[in-house]
């Protein structure tokens, strides 16, 4: 037996758990149905067996008493440990399958399957019948209640007001399109009035099967069921006239991964007793809900990365911390100067070392050069004393060598290429 349960079941799978230890066949349809033929070891359960037995005939509350639907169902031999694998016939009724699912998932089973088709799917594949009614064992069923598969009147209120205001409160009528309306010629099956919850939307149940009853595919779904606003992302309660058909729809949501759908057991039957309550006329109008977001959502952008947190410094016995350490404002010393590191730079080419020349030997001043005086304090102690300085030319401190001769002729006698030795003039 499989962990995992489908929520629809291949009628020839199906076929393949019989007589199993752990499995438990059940047969939806009326017992007049069931009379006719079912599957090898198919047990008889009708959903009105676990409606409230104080409501009426008209009515399709499930009984409240939890314990007591729990030993009803273990003496039909269904424990709450067994796999239910539940048949019944969408083409020729109305969903009783689904009504008996939801039942059990309501009542805490973990594991329970529909049949695909249920039995018209059954006799096309010519599956083995019997004829009979077959009786098991009595078994243990531990109810572990999941209330919040469940809507009650005042949650259908609710959800009445918002969903005219809020896209993620969807309000789902599964009846048929004339039923949703309130034409006078469609079929009330006893309710107290006609039209629809306000605020609700029109989905008949059967628009989920195709020709042969079986469930269609998830992308011919999602393409009708998103752009009526019914989406994974919101909060959803299918209702019909007595429950059954909307259990039915409730059990396709949740087969596909819905989080958040509930079934109002109640229904119209209860909801159109009520005078107080209000009721609408007519098909779906134009905005009868306000626009939802596209689908499929955008994904959220990924959060970024925290930094990771520092190491611990170690601790412990023979573990010996700085005097720094522990103290978060405080900061290691900086190392000492002969413990910084020396930074280092790129290595420059090397340089051929020069040999500097010998520094010559202080000479003693002299007459001529007072020590330590510099040109133009002497220049001035000369000029004080009515001395003046030789100028000097371009070509050397002889004025006879400034004046260009254009012959040896010219030049004045007694001077040679040589500039005469002058004297000094003394200060006197």
């Amino acid at each position: 037996m499989p962990d995992d349960v489908p929520g629809f079941l291949v009628a020839e799978d199906a076929a393949l758990f019989i007589g199993h230890e752990g499995v438990v066949m059940i047969d939806a349809r009326p017992a007049d149905e069931y009379r006719k033929g079912h599957a090898p070891g198919a047990i008889p359960l009708e959903w009105t067996e676990l409606k409230d037995p104080d409501g009426g005939l008209l009515t399709g509350k499930l009984d409240e008493d939890r314990d007591h639907l729990a030993r009803l169902l273990g003496a039909k031999g269904v424990s709450s440990t067994d796999w239910a694998i539940v048949m019944g016939d969408p083409l020729e009724h109305w969903g009783e399958d689904g009504r008996i699912a939801w039942t059990l998932t309501l009542l805490g089973a973990t594991k329970v399957s529909v049949v695909d088709g249920g039995w018209t799917a059954w006799n096309a594949a010519e599956l083995p019948t019997q004829k009979g009614k077959v009786e098991l064992p009595p078994a243990e069923f531990v109810p572990a209640p999941n209330d919040e598969y469940l809507a009650r009147r005042k949650r259908v209120e609710e959800y009445s007001e918002r969903a005219q205001r809020q896209w993620d409160f969807v309000l789902v009528d599964v009846r048929a399109s004339d039923e949703y309306r309130g034409a006078p010629d469609a079929p009330n099956y006893g309710a107290m009035r006609r039209g629809h919850v306000p605020g609700a939307i029109n989905l008949p149940w059967q628009v989920v099967l195709n020709e042969q009853g079986l469930l269609r595919t998830p992308e011919q779904l999602e393409r009708t069921l998103i752009p009526l606003g019914i989406r994974p992302d919101a909060h959803i309660v299918t209702y019909c006239t007595g429950g059954v058909r909307s259990a039915h729809t409730w059990w396709v949501l949740h087969s596909l991964g819905y989080p958040d759908v509930r079934n109002y057991a109640g229904s119209w039957w209860e909801w159109s007793v009520d005078r107080k309550l209000p009721i609408e006329m007519g098909g779906m109008r134009p905005g009868l809900r306000p626009p939802a977001p596209p689908w499929p959502p955008e994904p959220e952008p990924e959060p970024e990365p925290e930094p990771e947190p520092p190491e611990p410094e170690p601790t412990g016995p023979g573990v010996t911390l700085p005097r720094w350490a522990g103290s978060p404002s405080s900061a290691p010393p900086p190392p000492a100067e002969e413990e910084r590191p020396a930074q280092l730079s790129p290595a420059a080419p090397e340089r051929p070392t020069r040999r500097r020349r010998a520094r010559p030997p202080e000479r003693e001043p002299s007459r001529r050069e007072p020590e330590a005086a510099p040109r133009a304090a002497w220049s001035r102690a000369r000029s004080s004393a009515g001395q003046r300085w030789p100028r000097r030319s371009a070509h050397g401190s002889c004025p006879a060598r400034s004046r260009r001769a254009t012959s040896t002729s010219e030049r004045p006698l007694g001077l040679s290429s040589r500039c005469p030795r002058r004297r000094e003039p003394r200060s006197g």
